[in-house]
């Protein structure tokens, strides 16, 4: 897909721009802050991925990104929901 996918997200104290890449089969996560000069890699959450999935749907109904898009971020999507679910899971109570 030659267009980048990108939103803003509000912290407590910082904004940052974020843009999704895809490149190669591959989805590539950068974010930038007006202090940082240059976009810095991270990983994102399962929430970046379900507001990039909604994106993306809304844009592939208009015709701007490939189904074949589409169905990664869904996949992708998926895959870390179950992670995140998977790591809840896995830790252990809080003590009494």
């Amino acid at each position: 897909m030659r267009k980048t996918i990108g939103w803003q997200e509000k912290t407590d104290d910082l904004t940052y721009r974020i843009r999704v890449l895809f490149h190669g089969g591959h989805v590539l996560w950068r974010r930038i802050t007006k202090d940082m000069e240059r976009w810095a890699p991270f990983e994102p959450t399962p929430a970046h991925w379900q507001h990039l999935l909604e994106k993306t749907k809304r844009r592939y109904l208009r015709r701007q990104a490939p189904y074949k898009v589409l169905q990664l971020i869904e996949r992708l999507a998926a895959e870390a929901a179950a992670q995140d679910a998977t790591a809840q899971d896995a830790t252990p109570p809080p003590p009494p």
